[in-house]
C-alpha cells in the first residue's frame, strides 16, 4: 500500500521510500513520483494508496486519498466517494470496466456507476495475523486476459465460483501449487494489461 500506478509509465510511490522505488521502477521506463501524504501503518493514515480504479473512475474514502495521487488522477478520472478506505484490497480488477468484489457497500457503488461487477463472499483467503485477507490483495492482471494469484486457487474457498468468472470475461489464471491462497497485495503489471 505504498505505490499507485498513474500509467504504465508513472507511479506515485511513498516519498520516504522514492529511492527504492525509484531505483527498482526505472529499469521499466516507470518514472516514480514521490506522495505528498506521510504513512501510518495504523487506518486511516494507511489507506491513502488503497484506491479502486476503472477505466473513468476512481474509488476511494473522502480525504484518504493521497493528495498527488489525487493530482494526478482528478483530470483523467472522476472521484467517486465511497465508505471503504480500503478499495483497493477489497476489489479485484479485471478490465477497465469490470471488477469482482466482496464488499456490498462497493458492489452496489460499481453497479450504479455502470461498472460490470460481480460478487464473490469474503472469507476463505489466508492473511497472517487476520481473520481473512481481501479478494483484491490475492494477486492481479499481467496482461489484458493473464491473471496471476499468490497463492494455490485449489485451495480457495471460492474457486468454482471464482474460475466462472474468469472463464465467462475469457481471463486465463495462474497460481503456484505449493501456496495456501493469500492476500500478500495487489500485483501491479508494470507492462501491458489495464492502463493500456
Amino acid at each position: 500500500m505504498a505505490l499507485h500506478p498513474i500509467d504504465y509509465n508513472n507511479f506515485v510511490v511513498y516519498n520516504k521510500h522514492w529511492e527504492y522505488y525509484n531505483a527498482k521502477l526505472e529499469k521499466y521506463g516507470v518514472n516514480a513520483i514521490a506522495s505528498y501524504n506521510n504513512l501510518d501503518r495504523y487506518y486511516p493514515r494507511d489507506v491513502a494508496f488503497n484506491i479502486s480504479r476503472t477505466n473513468q473512475y476512481y474509488f476511494h474514502k473522502k480525504d484518504c486519498t493521497d493528495l498527488e495521487i489525487n493530482s494526478q488522477l482528478k483530470d483523467k478520472s472522476k472521484f467517486i466517494q465511497v465508505k471503504q478506505g480500503y478499495s483497493k484490497c477489497s476489489t479485484l480488477i479485471l478490465k477497465k470496466n469490470t471488477v469482482v468484489t466482496s464488499d456490498i457497500g462497493l458492489f452496489n457503488c460499481y453497479k450504479q456507476n455502470g461498472i460490470k461487477v460481480y460478487y464473490i463472499p469474503s472469507g476463505g483467503i489466508l492473511l497472517p495475523g487476520y481473520d481473512t485477507g481481501f479478494i483484491g490483495g490475492c494477486g492481479g492482471m499481467v496482461s489484458k486476459n493473464e491473471i496471476v494469484f499468490y497463492g494455490n486457487l485449489d485451495k480457495y474457498e471460492y474457486k468454482e465460483e471464482l474460475v466462472k468468472i474468469l472463464n465467462e470475461e475469457k481471463i486465463q489464471y495462474y497460481y503456484p501449487l505449493d501456496i495456501e491462497f493469500i492476500d500478500r497485495g495487489s500485483i501491479i503489471g508494470v507492462v501491458g494489461g489495464f492502463y493500456d
